[in-house]
């Protein structure tokens, strides 16, 4: 007589499908995406920010002629690059026809305090275009200048902020007030920057 199995065909069948076959209800494994590189910004061969570079001179003609012809938009798409380019794009920022759509995008850079060479640069920036003339139109962005005024008022009442900083964000919100941006009944001198106590120069 033929020898039987010891664990019957359906019960063997179970005990391999419990040890090797697969789980047809587990998600299937998927490799993660290959990390692809970003292209080159298109700045760093572009004549216009090569000739305004900081590492071709200090000329503001340069400097001024790049902003005329990128606008804001894309000096701040060059803040964005870092580097090089983002120390030229601030520098050009003021010069350019509707520099006035920067502040907000500033503002942020300056309550930040990263990058692009420090706080100290952004707020430069942000005097050079709050001290411009007015302009005979109607604010380009009132909303981001307003927020930039209100962030001057509170850097230049910053104790914990280096003394020169402090200096510049009063000096551009008091320029702001001038153009109505800012109460000036508001943008007063903090005690430790006053004259008699120092320079206020940056």
């Amino acid at each position: 007589m033929p020898r039987r199995s010891a664990l019957p065909g359906p019960w063997l069948l179970l005990l391999l499908g419990a040890c090797g076959a697969p789980d047809r209800g587990a998600p299937p494994v998927v490799a993660p995406p290959a990390t692809i590189a970003p292209p080159p910004s298109p700045r760093l061969t572009d004549p216009r920010w090569l000739q305004a570079s900081s590492t071709a001179g200090e000329d503001p003609l340069e400097r001024a002629r790049l902003a005329v012809s990128a606008g804001a938009a894309e000096l701040l798409e060059g803040i964005a690059d870092g580097g090089d380019t983002a120390v030229t794009a601030l520098a050009a920022l003021p010069y350019a026809d509707d520099a006035d759509l920067a502040l907000g995008p500033l503002a942020e850079l300056a309550r930040r305090g990263a990058g692009v060479g420090g706080r100290r640069r952004v707020l430069v920036a942000i005097l050079g275009i709050a001290g411009r003339p007015r302009q005979p139109r109607e604010p380009l962005d009132p909303e981001g200048a307003r927020r930039c005024g209100e962030l001057l008022l509170t850097m230049a009442a910053d104790h914990a902020l280096p003394r020169d900083e402090r200096s510049l964000a009063l000096s551009a919100a008091r320029a702001l007030a001038e153009k109505g941006v800012l109460d000036p009944a508001r943008v007063n001198i903090p005690s430790d920057l006053d004259p008699s106590r120092g320079s206020l120069a940056p």
